[in-house]
């Protein structure tokens, strides 16, 4: 994973200029359009929750094996107000942006324990295998009245495998182009009192070229991941479980021809990514709950030229919590809680800082009356870089009739400064601001839902405003090779609308989404670099007896590359293939074909994308 300070002079040289940059709708998975839009969720309101005031798309296990995606920045990028930037083929560096929010404005969750770099301030998804995955949830605009820092464009939060009753083993073997493969085990059981899942996965592949001029070789990508989970009944009121998930990779790399750069250096990296936690929940009344929660993420990497080291990151991120949820009546529910985040880092550099505490409080109030409901929710932060901060969030729905329903929005967020952005040591390629303050957002929405037994549909309208972003730039502009420094210096403007429509019909499952966007730099009216515009998704699937086929749509609009909006990137269509047979009722053999008219397209300026991919699994679960 590159780190932002090195890699400033080569991105000079490449023309790539850095630069920072509701609510309503059914909740939907497509595993079963028929289902109603009342899915329970529990990241939107940080409890258990029907019908959701904030945009919710759920993804399940079942969703993954029918589209047949093995990469999480994919399967990420077919989703509603999603659009990707990537660097090249599988697990290369990518880019998320959430509502035409960048990636450091997207609060990652696993198992409920954030999970970033907390130098980069990014989450480095495409290490993390679907493969682990038992369900994501992603909720669109501001959630730092309950999360706190990063949460400005929406939170997204992964749920690793879990357990089940009885005993039931499952193995995966995968080939296709590019010499990629993959082999996965995993036994997940349990009884009325325990359950487990334990699960092993490798992948690897030859990859392509990331960047055809600088160096025209096959750049490689493995990563091997572990997941682990169980749940115990301790008495009729106490539960206790542990998650733990690692994944290691190996990473060949291209950087642009400069003046540090040579056509025959060979760039490799090795990255370590993890996640433990435990859990306690006590049903204390049948009116009140009591959970708390201990974890750690890791994030680290160490990069090589020609095998000799030339960085090494390595962060932590520790967390406690403790929730008090009260249920007043039936329609009224209260949950107060109290948050310790703890982060370390180590690296080669001699960081002026290298830990951090951060404590915060929350309060919300998710309640019903007649045709309204609502949630309301602020938090307070205290941060021992930069102080305190103050979020919230107001939400409300009215329901029209019994299949419509009208809400409104508005939420603070903010961004905290990365360690590189605070305290980078300085070098002639850059040196950290202590003095930076966070980004600061405000997000106003209005929406309108609906749905029947088969159909479900919505409309969201949402405008964001991020004030006091943080932007890299010389510290003499008259020298763009020189030293590179932070500053808060930019505002952002985010206009959209977004549409989700799905249904069953022709025994056909269809969801269709689109988003519109205007995400400009407020100074100057130009758009952000690399975010298109326009783009939306459309998955047609159809399943008869024991066969199963479908077709997936990505359109995505122009965007640029600069902050001038000099450099253009075209526009694209991909259209994904898939078909599968279960020949007994324990196995099943699939074959998915990406890109299938092998489009030729960039999201960022001079990196590959894949061209036509073809994979061929097969399944055994019992």
């Amino acid at each position: 994973m590159k780190h932002p300070i090195k890699a400033l002079p080569l991105r000079a040289c490449a023309r790539l200029t850095l630069s920072a940059l509701a609510l309503s709708a059914a909740s939907t998975s497509l595993a079963d359009t028929s289902e109603t839009f009342d899915t329970m969720t529990v990241t939107a309101n940080r409890m258990p929750t029907e019908n959701a005031l904030a945009p919710t798309t759920v993804i399940t296990r079942t969703d993954i094996e029918r589209l047949q995606i093995n990469d999480l920045p994919t399967l990420l990028s077919r989703q509603p107000g999603i659009d990707m930037g990537f660097k090249g083929g599988m697990g290369k560096d990518t880019s998320i942006f959430l509502r035409g929010t960048s990636s450091r404005h997207v609060l990652f969750l696993v198992d409920g324990i954030k999970w970033q770099s907390a130098t980069l301030g990014e989450s480095a998804i495409q290490d993390f295998p679907v493969e682990q995955i038992e369900r994501i949830e992603i909720v669109r605009g501001p959630r730092s009245g309950l999360y706190g820092s990063e949460a400005i464009g929406g939170v997204i939060q992964i749920f690793t495998r879990k357990g089940q009753k009885g005993l039931k083993p499952f193995a995966k073997v995968a080939y296709g182009s590019d010499n990629t493969k993959q082999g996965a085990v995993g036994l997940s059981g349990g009884n009325d009192l325990t359950t487990y899942n334990l699960s092993v996965n490798y992948q690897s592949t030859d990859g392509i070229s990331a960047l055809e001029e600088s160096n025209p070789d096959e750049d490689g990508y493995r990563n091997k991941s572990v997941s682990a989970k169980v749940e115990h009944q301790l008495t009729d009121t106490v539960t206790v479980g542990a998650n733990f998930f690692r994944a290691e990779g190996d990473n060949e790399t291209d950087r642009p021809l400069g003046f540090f750069v040579a056509p025959q250096d060979r760039f490799t990296s090795e990255v370590t990514q993890q996640v433990l936690g435990t859990h306690l929940n006590w049903q204390v009344t049948d009116a009140w709950q009591l959970k708390t929660q201990l974890g750690e993420s890791r994030d680290q990497s160490e990069e090589f030229t020609n095998s000799t080291t030339e960085s090494v990151f390595d962060t932590r991120h520790r967390f406690a919590n403790i929730t008090s949820t009260y249920k007043l009546s039936e329609n009224h529910t209260v949950n107060l809680g109290l948050d310790y985040d703890h982060d370390h880092i180590d690296s080669i550099g001699e960081y002026l800082e290298t830990s951090r505490d951060n404590k915060a409080a929350f309060l919300s109030w998710q309640g019903k009356a007649g045709n309204h409901s609502w949630l309301l929710s602020g938090r307070h932060d205290d941060n021992e870089a930069f102080g305190t901060k103050n979020t919230g969030t107001a939400e409300w729905g009215y329901w029209l009739n019994d299949s419509l329903q009208l809400t409104a929005g508005y939420g603070t967020a903010f961004k905290a400064p990365t360690f590189n952005d605070l305290y980078y040591p300085e070098d002639p390629y850059g040196v950290g601001n202590p003095g930076l303050e966070p980004e600061e957002s405000r997000t106003w929405s209005a929406g309108l839902n609906g749905g029947t037994h088969v159909t479900n549909w919505s409309v969201n309208l949402f405008k964001t405003k991020v004030e006091n972003l943080i932007q890299w730039a010389p510290v003499d502009s008259a020298f763009p090779f020189g030293q590179w420094t932070p500053s808060n210096v930019s505002e952002a403007e985010i206009k959209g609308i977004e549409f989700e429509f799905s249904t069953r019909i022709f025994e056909m499952d269809i969801a269709f989404d689109a988003s519109f966007l205007r995400p400009e730099d407020a100074d100057t009216d130009k758009t952000l670099i690399r975010r298109a515009k326009r783009y939306a998704n459309l998955h047609i699937d159809r399943q008869w007896a024991q066969w199963s086929a479908g077709a997936s749509w990505k359109l995505s609009g122009h965007r640029y590359e600069d902050a001038d909006n000099l450099e253009r990137l075209d526009g694209y269509g991909l259209l994904d293939l898939r078909v599968a047979y279960q020949f007994d009722p324990d196995w099943t053999a699939k074959l998915s074909v990406s890109n299938a008219l092998d489009k030729d397209y960039e999201t960022v300026s001079a990196f590959n994308s894949l061209d036509r991919t073809v994979m061929f699994t097969l399944i055994y679960q019992p």
